[in-house]
């Protein structure tokens, strides 16, 4: 058959038509690169183009294409650690199943900084906190010329200069001067801090509260340096009163005046009223129950009610306080209180009405409270004839130091507090009282931890029956001598009843093991005792324990066995908490 010339034509184009629309052949692949481990095996294989497609839709043309690109996006993989003048020795080898891509990389000699020039402009340039920064940036001659920690100390380094109120601090110039035959590096870096802002008026926009109360909580006045640290801690202020629902701190640099940030402070109320309700059960209390009221707001000066009912196997309770915020109303504040307590412990009965005043002050880590309550107490022990009564009026203060790595789960914390307290009665004679506590928590290894405790305490009081029994001192159960029950130990009277004493002593040791998840487990030895002479007569008991990291505290199940009293069994113990 012969064709005129545009026939022809018209077949040539057809046939090249159906061989472009034909599919292409899938290709299997395999890809290998040796030599290279860590960051910069997984950095490579994160480039390699021929990694990045899919090798069922890939033709075997795009794959060569892709084979021809490897070394140039390894070389491109390596710069950033340091690594400019690799070694790539590369191979596309077809097999029975596809295609074997192999890359053998010598990544060579790194590149290493010969010069730093870290160096300050504008108003900041004596800036200490920007000095410090600047003279610890990452990078120093003959380190390795990593890209990462160049960026890194820039990113340090302006974020500083953000924070202390230099909003305008730009890098100029800003270079890592590269020269790969001679393999080092300089690096010539320059920060302009530009003005230091200042904080303008402050926009507090509620109106639950009166403005000149809320004014207290900001912790910064117009015309003071800008830091975002400062704002940061507005935030966390406001948020912690309770008051908002949502605190939104907006500064606005685009619209300063002379250098004066003004601070907007969106605030949404929260609702007045909040209501709590738990149940629980320990060892030491039996099953419980808690239910609360809490106003959030009485008033417009920020007065909060808070009240609370407890019933437990061992106590029942009902408390209220009326707290007015004073000074620096986020940290301090006078609390007005009263409430009923009737405890059933053993052979002990005690009835307690009270009424007092407390002063509360906050000053991270320490927190200090000064008090005086009227209290009337009504107290029985099984067996005796009558009920005492004692009417006091008792003055104390308490200091109380804590820091804590983590405030539920700690690895690394103390708790260290002390109290005193005296008591006047037209019922007996006076008595002081002094008691201090020290927790302690350290890490042991890498999922390991020790938790030491200790209590002592004395009282001066010419007998034991001028103090109230709620104020006597007693020992055993969950946070004391594990073993025993529930303040089973303490001085005993002539008809064999614990009576408690005017002096304590205890103390525990106890290593905890992480185990599986937030399963642990623990050993411990707890001793001490309460009496009221000079012979303390210390119980010693040792026991484990089972650990859960539960979402809202520590689990923990612990077996015990006094071992002054070896026929005494052992003895269960169940509590919720944090160890500080």
């Amino acid at each position: 058959m012969v064709f005129s010339r545009p026939w022809r034509a018209l077949a040539t184009g057809l046939a090249f038509l159906l061989v472009s629309m034909s599919p292409a052949r899938a290709v299997e692949l395999v890809v290998e690169v040796d030599g290279l481990s860590g960051d910069l095996e997984k950095n490579v294989r994160a480039t390699l183009g021929i990694l990045q497609e899919n090798a069922e839709r890939m033709s075997e043309s795009r794959l060569r294409r892709l084979h021809l690109q490897a070394e140039a996006d390894i070389e491109q993989a390596l710069r950033p650690f340091g690594y400019y003048t690799p070694r790539i020795d590369s191979a596309l080898t077809p097999r029975q199943a596809g295609w074997l891509a192999r890359y053998r990389i010598d990544p060579g000699e790194p590149v290493r900084i010969a010069d730093v020039a870290v160096r300050l402009a504008g108003a900041g340039q004596n800036d200490p906190a920007l000095r410090k920064v600047a003279e610890s940036f990452p990078l120093k001659s003959g380190d390795v010329a990593d890209h990462r920690r160049y960026e890194e100390g820039k990113t340090r380094l302006r974020r500083r200069a953000l924070s202390n109120g230099y909003l305008d601090a730009d890098f100029d110039p800003a270079e890592l001067r590269i020269d790969p035959a001679a393999g080092q590096a300089e690096i010539l870096l320059t920060l302009n801090t530009g003005q230091r802002y200042r904080f303008g008026p402050v926009s507090l926009e509620q109106d639950i509260l009166r403005p000149q109360f809320l004014a207290r909580f900001i912790p910064f006045a117009p015309g003071d340096d800008y830091e975002i640290r400062k704002l940061l801690d507005l935030q966390y202020v406001l948020d912690d009163t309770e008051y908002f629902s949502r605190v939104e701190v907006i500064p606005h640099p685009e619209q300063a005046v002379d250098g004066a940030v003004p601070i907007e402070v969106a605030l949404d109320p929260n609702k007045r009223h909040k209501y709590t309700f738990g149940i629980g059960y320990g060892t030491d209390t039996g099953p419980r129950g808690t239910l609360g009221w809490d106003n959030r707001r009485v008033n417009s000066l920020g007065h909060r009610w808070r009240s609370q009912l407890k019933l437990a196997q061992v106590d029942a309770s009902a408390q209220f306080s009326y707290l007015i915020p004073i000074d620096n109303p986020a940290t301090d504040s006078l609390d007005l209180n009263g409430g009923l307590r009737e405890t059933n412990v053993e052979d002990r009965t005690s009835r307690i009405t009270s009424i007092g005043v407390a002063r509360t002050d906050r000053d991270a880590p320490w927190m200090r409270i000064l008090r005086i309550n009227l209290e009337h107490e009504r107290f029985q022990l099984d067996g005796s004839d009558e009920e005492e009564t004692i009417l006091s009026l008792l003055p104390g203060a308490n200091w109380t130091y804590t820091r804590a790595d983590d405030p539920l789960y700690p690895r690394d914390g103390l708790r260290w507090s002390v109290d005193f307290l005296a008591g006047v009665s037209p019922d007996a004679t006076p008595y002081g009282q002094a008691l201090m506590e020290t927790r302690w928590v350290h890490p042991a290894g890498s999922r390991g931890r020790w938790i030491l405790r200790q209590q002592s305490g004395a009282t001066v009081a010419d007998t034991l029956s001028d103090v109230p029994l709620s104020k006597r001192f007693f020992a055993g159960g969950d946070n004391s001598v594990r073993g025993y029950d529930y303040q089973e130990l303490g001085s005993r009277n002539e008809a064999g009843l614990v009576q408690g004493g005017r002096y304590l002593v205890t103390a525990s040791a106890e290593f905890e093991q992480l185990l599986w998840r937030q399963w642990g487990a623990a050993v411990f030895v707890d001793a001490g005792n309460a009496f009221d002479d000079t012979e303390m007569d210390l119980k010693t008991a040792a026991g484990l324990g089972l650990r859960w990291r539960s979402p809202v505290g520590p689990l923990k199940l612990d077996v015990a066995q006094p071992l002054d009293e070896p026929d005494a069994g052992w003895r269960l113990h169940l509590s919720l908490g944090s160890e500080l």
